[in-house]
Parts: structure tokens; sequence; C-alpha cells
């Protein structure tokens, strides 16, 4: 008898445990299948809703609107192109002295930055010297010689002296006179400003001093120049660049040399600068095709305010050709500020026909110039907003 209690007990027991275990598991199950119902809900894409608006004529009023259309435009194949960073010639001078001598003091150094006429560094030269010693003794005479000139016209019209004596004191006259000019002339070839000259006449400068001075506004980017140093007109002594203004020089293979047109769009990613790239365009394309290394030089003009780039250095640069109608691709556009953002997504505003506006989802692809690839979404004879697209984007999202 106990022994029956206790198989009915063992019994009972399997079945409740059994029970729980069938609960539990379908517990389980349920769970899972609701877990999967948000997971699946929370995989399906965000859409934006096409919904159409009625912007208030108050807030249109104080906004300029403006719309377009899909427009297509030619697209060239990208060149990547290597080069490398040179001075603007057009904006750099070498600066040599234009007479021998010694130089007796340097004014700058390398990276000093000067303006057109700063002085670099003064020379003492005996040709100088000589020169205008020669001068501001024909000066001195100009005045003697003018004055008997003119009292000889005066005697001779008075029938006192000859017409040969007159002739003899107008030519000195006229000698003395051109000596003068001439011994200006030459002072300036040789560096001497007016002001200097001047201050040569009145005994306040030592005429066998020299200044060396900058023919530009630039910086300083080479000087050999070195006190006690004897120079000649052959000696580079200073070089100035405007280092605001910088020409690129990149090579071209012949094959991809027509691709590429004056005019063209370029961006510069130096190579030792892992910064924004610097925007360029194509100032010329060369004539001539090195025969070892099948290439052209093409030359780019670039804005280097921020003085982000130096001459001699490595540069990588995007070259795209000009677009044009005749482009070896076309693609559909719209303008780049067309399109918004909005919740990760691509969004345009048609304008209707009734003056309401809907916003649609666009697919978009390259960006070209000011322009923007539009994949899908819209049709041609959509008109989009350009101007205002922002502030409509606004109120749509209110």
């Amino acid at each position: 008898m106990k022994k029956e209690l206790t198989i009915k007990l063992k019994v009972k027991w399997l079945i409740s445990a059994l029970v729980l275990v069938l609960s539990l598991l379908l517990v389980w199950k349920m769970l899972q299948q609701k877990k999967g119902r948000d997971l699946s809900k929370k995989e399906e894409p965000v859409k934006i809703e096409e919904r159409k608006i009625f912007i208030p004529k108050e807030v249109l009023q104080n906004h300029t609107l403006s719309t377009t259309k899909l427009t297509e435009r030619g697209l060239n194949e990208e060149l990547t192109l290597p080069g490398k960073v040179s001075y603007d010639l057009e904006n750099m001078a070498e600066v040599s002295p234009r007479i021998s001598g010694k130089i007796n003091h340097v004014y700058v150094k390398e990276g000093d930055t000067v303006r057109t006429g700063s002085a670099l560094a003064s020379i003492t030269s005996v040709q100088v010297g000589e020169q205008a010693e020669k001068y501001l003794k024909a000066k001195a005479r100009l005045e003697t010689v003018k004055t008997q000139a003119e009292r000889a016209r005066e005697l001779f019209q008075q029938k006192i002296i000859s017409a040969k004596d007159y002739e003899l004191a107008a030519m000195e006259y006229k000698t003395v006179k051109a000596e003068v000019s001439t011994g200006i002339n030459t002072l300036m070839i040789y560096g001497f400003s007016q002001g200097e000259i001047r201050l040569l006449e009145e005994g306040k400068m030592q005429y066998k001093n020299l200044l060396i001075r900058s023919p530009l506004s630039g910086t300083v980017t080479f000087r050999s120049a070195i006190v006690g140093q004897s120079i000649n007109p052959e000696d580079k002594l200073f070089t100035i660049a405007n280092l605001s203004r910088l020409w690129i020089i990149l090579d071209v293979y012949e094959k991809d040399l027509s691709s590429v047109k004056v005019g063209a769009r370029a961006l510069i990613y130096p190579i030792s600068d892992t910064s924004e790239p610097v925007k360029a365009k194509v100032a010329h394309v060369g004539e001539v095709i090195d025969s070892n290394t099948h290439t052209a030089k093409i030359r780019l003009e670039v804005n280097n305010k921020n003085y982000n780039l130096k001459p001699g250095q490595s540069v990588s640069a995007k070259v795209v050709g000009l677009i044009s109608s005749s482009g070896s691709k076309t693609i559909k556009v719209l303008p780049s500020k067309a399109v918004q953002k909005s919740e990760g997504k691509n969004l345009v505003f048609v304008k209707t026909a009734d003056g309401a506006f809907i916003g649609k989802e666009v697919e978009i692809g390259k960006i070209v110039d000011e322009d923007i690839e539009i994949l899908s979404g819209i049709t041609s004879e959509d008109e989009v907003v350009v101007e205002g697209a922002f502030m409509i984007k606004s109120e749509y999202l209110k």
C-alpha cells in the first residue's frame, strides 16, 4: 500500500513538471514571435510622406523663390594627375645688383614680407660714386651756362657779339643740359629714385651708396646677400615672390590630353597635407609632348591666400574636362541647393499647378561643380524649387 502511494506521488510530480516545462516553452515562443515582429517593424525603411502643402502668402513674400526642371549636361571623365606647386612667374622676381660693388648692409632675411620699393640691401660702388660726381658737376654748371647762353642771346640781338660767339654759348648750354639728363637717367638705371637724386643734389646722401629695392610686394624666399660680399650684375641676391598666387604644374599623358581644356576645374590634394582640397582652374595646356615620358605639361592657377600650398610641394590633382552638351556622357542634374537633407534622405520640393508644394525623395549621383546628378524620384516635367528650398523644408516638416 505504501509502495503504490509512492508511485502515484512520483507520477503526479512528473506530470506537474512536464506541464511547467510546456508552459515555459509556450511563453518563450510567444516572446520570440513578438520580438521578431518588433525587429521586422524596425527594419522597414522610413519613407518620407509625399503630401501637398500650401505656404502662406505672407511667408512667401519674405523669401526669394525660383524653380527649375531637370537639365542634361555632359560629363567628362575625371583625371587624377601628379604634379608640383610652382611660383607664379608673373608674380615673382629675382633681384640682382645693376652694377658692381660691395654690400655694406642687408635689411631682410628669408621669410620676411616686403612691399614694392622696400630696401633689401645697400651697396657701396665706385662706379656709382663716379657717375654721381659727374652728374653733380654737370648740374652745378647747368645754371651757369644757361645764364651765359641767355646773356649771349641778348648781346647778339644788340649786335655786340658775333653770331659765332652766340652759337658757341648756346651749344655749350645744350651740351651741359644733355649731360644732366643723361646723368639722371644713368642714376635711375643704377637704382636711384628721383627722391634720392634730389638728396644727392642737396648733399644729404652719400653718393657712393646705393639701395637695392624690391620690385614687387611679396615674401623673401631666397637670400644669398651677406655684408662685405663683392657683387656683380650677374649675381642673384634675392628672390621675392607673391605666394598668395601660385601655379600647379601637372603631367598629363598624351592619350588624355584632348580631354583637358582651358577653364576646366580641378581639386588639388597636397601629398603632405590631408586637409580639404584646394580649388583651381586649368590656365594653360602645353603644346609640346615629351618624347621620353609621352606627357605634356598643364598649368593650373590657384588662389593661395591661406598659404597652405608651398612652391616645390608634390600634389595630386583631380581634373575634370569642360562640361558641355557634347561631353562623353550626359547626366540629368539639378542645382545642388535644390536638394535638401531630411532624416538621412534627399528631398526636393515640386511646385504644383495650384501653387502648392510636394516633397519627393530622390536618389542622387555625382556632384559636378554646382550641380548634382538626379538618378530617380522626379520627372523631367517637374518644377523643382531651387531658391527657397530650405524655407519650404522647414514649413514641410512642421
